[in-house]
């Protein structure tokens, strides 16, 4: 047994209290009510919590257990990381130099840049150069509090390469500390040898790769990155079919570009999470209210592309429950650093610490279908917890742009001790 005793300040968000579409999230202002404790104490079994309370009262109770000293430290939940693109092959640096002097998204993009970029590194290198090449990226989200981690493919755009993205997924999950949720997005773009023939490339997808991908039980999630440009709303609809029917749980790319309808297509197709948003309509709003869709923000990629915020205050009073996330990918947002992404969520969306912390671990689980085992501090539930070198949880956000992570519990188990 392992005991965090004398906690200065334990930090936990709690559900919402009224009735909502499972898993359990914190919706609109409720994402502001947080759980505070001040020298508090947590008794961890195995991989799970068993008690929190007072630190004397557990400290009587559990004499016997192994006592880690928190005196002075903030706890919160491991942060829970519900949409990345960390794994890939190449680098992006010199588009990111192209976007300083003017050059935009879909310029970029129409110039051989952007997704196509890394989708020809990816095919040229193989599944060991992609796992060593990400396997600091995971390490490095890691020791920043993150212990749960989406990771999507998308990068390869052909049935060989998506897979192999997958099957590098799987082997960093196997051996490495954070917990990784596997996405196939094999529709993230349109290869060049599709450029003429976009519903050849939807039936790739349907017909090759998504059966292929299920059968190796490769991926939990499919995602369409649906958007000007992109994917219609109609063939995210026929490839989100074809994911159900294989087994697999829908998430979207949804209105970063331009509104396109894609949040209310979220909300029919019953989508875990829409994500981006930075176009939503009202419209699209209620209808993910109604469907119970988590809106899943991304700050890092407005501040990175130096685009409008999405509305977090709008979807907040609307009742939404929103989730945080880096969206850390190699063209348009390259940071694993959830404390930062909490600062861009505060600073440049106007959320509360207290809205941003719940948002990066109760609803970043709800996004992941996984709140009833991670993203709280209590009692049954899995103990990752992430423990900072700070008095109390404002400091998270008011000193910003540094990691403040002292230690990383992951299963019951400390994993950075810094």
């Amino acid at each position: 047994m392992l005991l965090l005793e004398r906690i200065g300040t334990l930090v936990t968000p709690k559900p919402s209290s009224t009735k909502h579409r499972e898993p359990p999230r914190a919706c609109g202002k409720e994402m502001g009510e947080i759980t505070l404790l001040r020298n508090a104490a947590v008794a961890i079994e195995g991989d799970t919590i068993l008690e929190v309370g007072s630190s004397a009262m557990l400290e009587e109770k559990y004499p016997t257990a192994e006592r880690i000293d928190c005196s002075g430290k903030t706890l919160l939940p491991g942060f829970v990381d519900s949409h990345t693109h960390l794994v890939f092959a190449g680098n992006r640096s010199n588009e990111f130099a192209m976007r300083l002097r003017g050059a935009t998204y879909q310029e970029i993009y129409e110039a051989g840049g952007g997704i196509r970029s890394t989708m020809r590194s990816v095919r040229e290198a193989s599944l060991e150069e992609i796992v060593e090449k990400c396997r600091p990226l995971v390490q490095s989200a890691f020791a920043h509090g993150t212990t749960t981690i989406e990771v999507k493919s998308g990068y390869g755009l052909d049935t060989e390469s998506e897979i192999k993205l997958l099957e590098a997924i799987r082997v960093l999950n196997r051996e490495e500390e954070p917990t990784l949720v596997s996405t196939f997005l094999g529709a993230h773009a349109f290869p060049p040898e599709f450029a003429n023939d976009r519903a050849g490339y939807v039936r790739l997808v349907i017909e090759e790769m998504i059966p292929e991908v299920a059968q190796r039980g490769l991926a939990e999630y499919c995602d369409v990155f649906t958007d000007e440009g992109y994917f219609t709303v109609e063939e995210t609809e026929q490839i989100f079919a074809a994911a159900k029917e294989h087994g697999m749980k829908v998430r979207v790319h949804a209105d970063e570009l331009a509104d396109v309808s894609a949040a209310s297509m979220a909300s029919r197709v019953k989508a875990v999470s829409a994500d981006h948003l930075l176009m939503i309509s009202e419209e699209g709003i209620a209808d993910m209210k109604e469907g119970g869709v988590i809106a899943t923000l991304l700050p890092g990629t407005a501040f990175y592309l130096n685009l409008p915020y999405a509305p977090a205050r709008k979807l907040i009073e609307a009742g939404l429950p929103v989730a945080l996330a880096t969206d850390c990918n190699p063209g348009t947002n390259m940071c694993e650093n959830m404390g930062m992404t909490l600062a861009l969520a505060c600073m440049g969306m106007r959320m509360t610490i207290e809205e941003s912390i719940t948002a990066a671990t109760l609803n970043g689980a709800a996004a992941l279908d996984r709140s009833d085992q991670i993203g709280q501090i209590a009692p049954g539930m899995k103990a990752d917890l992430t423990l900072f070198a700070v008095p109390d949880y404002p400091d998270i956000v008011y000193h910003y742009g540094v990691n403040q992570v002292e230690m990383v519990v992951k299963n019951g188990k400390v994993a950075v001790n810094r």
